[in-house]
């Protein structure tokens, strides 16, 4: 059973439990980028779609910068300036 988040603080305030540290409330998931699948990992859920794929883009950008490797962008302006 899922519950939306509204039905969340409804149950939270029926049973009579604390708010979380700090008072805030839980915040939405920023889905289709990094900080959404740190959000989904931290909540212990499965990765949705479009996290998961912001997820891995952002985790091959850094490879490929560690790396030195050039995008395919930065090759072909490269191969421009060198034939000039």
């Amino acid at each position: 059973m899922t519950l939306t988040e509204a039905e969340l603080d409804r149950l939270i305030k029926d049973i009579g439990l604390k708010k979380p540290r700090g008072g805030s409330q839980r915040k939405p998931i920023a889905h289709g980028t990094y900080k959404g699948a740190r959000q989904h990992r931290y909540r212990e859920e499965p990765l949705c779609e479009p996290c998961r794929i912001a997820e891995n883009a952002y985790q091959n950008e850094r490879y490929a910068a560690r790396r030195g490797y050039l995008t395919e962008e930065q090759w072909q302006a490269r191969q421009a300036g060198g034939s000039l």
